[in-house]
Formats: C-alpha cells, sequence, structure tokens
C-alpha cells in the first residue's frame, strides 16, 4: 500500500514539473536585447517599446507594442479606434523554402483561410492584399521583405458636436483606411522566423516604418 501511495506521488510531482516545464519562458528583454534561447536569436529593440513573451509551447515568440505614438486626430475626435504600432514575431518548424512560404501566404489570402498557425495569427485573412515582396539579408541569411495592407471600414463614434442631444439621432461617420503590414521571413536550420510590423497607413512612413526595420535588420541567429 505504502508504495503504491509513494507511486502517486511521484507521479503528482512529475506532472506537475511537466505542466511547469510548459510554461518556463524562454524568451528574455534586458538592456533593450530581446533574447530567445529556445529558437536561437536575438535582436536590438528600439527604445519606446514594451515586451511581453509567452508561456510555452507558442509559435508566438514575442510581442512588442509602442509606449508613445500618433493618433489619426479624426478618428481622435470621433472617439473611433485606433491601431497601436506592433511587432510580432513567430517561430516555427517549417520544410518549405521562405518562397514557398510566401507563395502558402498569399494563397491563404485568396482562400481567406489557412491550416498555417502562423498564418492564421497573422490577421490578415480578411480584407487584405499582399502588394510587393523582395529578397533581402538578414544576418548573412537570406530572407524575405513583405508588404501587405489590411483594409477597413471604422464606425466612428456619434459626432460630439452634433446638434441633436441624442446619439441615436447623430449621423453615424465611417472612415475608409487601411493598415500596413511589413512581414521578414528568415530560416535558420528548420526554424522559419516571421516577424510581422504594422501600423496604420498614415504613420508608416512618418514615423514607424525606420523602427520596424531596424528591429527586423538587427535581428541575430546562433549558427549550427
Amino acid at each position: 500500500m505504502m508504495r503504491k501511495v509513494i507511486l502517486a506521488v511521484c507521479l503528482v510531482v512529475t506532472a506537475s514539473s511537466i505542466a511547469g516545464a510548459k510554461k518556463e519562458k524562454t524568451v528574455a528583454y534586458k538592456d533593450s536585447l530581446l533574447t530567445d534561447s529556445l529558437c536561437g536569436y536575438s535582436l536590438k529593440v528600439t527604445r519606446n517599446w514594451k515586451v511581453k513573451s509567452f508561456d510555452e509551447p507558442s509559435v508566438e515568440r514575442a510581442y512588442l507594442e509602442k509606449k508613445n505614438y500618433s493618433i489619426n486626430r479624426e478618428i481622435q475626435s470621433y472617439g473611433g479606434d485606433y491601431t497601436i504600432p506592433t511587432i510580432t514575431i513567430f517561430v516555427q518548424d517549417f520544410g518549405g523554402t521562405l518562397e514557398d512560404f510566401e507563395a502558402l501566404l498569399k494563397r491563404s489570402l485568396e482562400e481567406h483561410q489557412s491550416d498555417n498557425e502562423i498564418i492564421q495569427k497573422l490577421g490578415l485573412l480578411r480584407d487584405s492584399e499582399f502588394i510587393i515582396s523582395g529578397e533581402i539579408q538578414i544576418d548573412s541569411l537570406p530572407a524575405r521583405q513583405l508588404l501587405l495592407k489590411r483594409n477597413y471600414k471604422r464606425l466612428l463614434a456619434a459626432d460630439p458636436y452634433g446638434r441633436s442631444s441624442d446619439p441615436g439621432k447623430q449621423a453615424e461617420k465611417f472612415i475608409n483606411d487601411h493598415e500596413v503590414h511589413e512581414i521578414f521571413l528568415v530560416k535558420n536550420g528548420d526554424h522559419l522566423l516571421v516577424f510581422q510590423a504594422y501600423s496604420e497607413r498614415e504613420f508608416y512612413r512618418k514615423e514607424n516604418k525606420d523602427e520596424f526595420e531596424a528591429m527586423a535588420g538587427s535581428l541575430r541567429f546562433k549558427k549550427g
């Protein structure tokens, strides 16, 4: 009987250890350097960005959100939603080439669905367009740089300066615009890293493009 009790306790302890291991984060952020010990890469994070990591296991490795950013004044005055400049880093094992993943993404945009977990999490399967792509190098590795846009028709809050005091009688206001999504693809061994950065169109070239590309370009990989 005692042996059974001891065995049961050991099983519980083992199960707890396994559960704890799954939740351990392998992405660390210190002194502007983000490192991922599991997937073997690092990058320098520009000032004014906050960093979040994920519990294991996860294809989402890190989520970066800008702290101070500009907002479309029309959206701000009408109380509508706005897009915070964001970067998400994904990693998964992928047997194909960078061009294969790009082709898979293009096909998924046309079909509005995908079996690939990263593509599902990009948030581009609806109302998105592929614009252009090209070859680059990151840390001496072949890479692909993709540019896409995600269209939206955003309903803004009722006009705060409208004559009617009844919000239900005030005219609704819509805004048609798009987000710019810049995606970098890099493979190191069997690991495919997808670096997704996006912001509202109005502020992409003004203040986010250079930051996106500087951080993507700072990626460094553990070779071998």
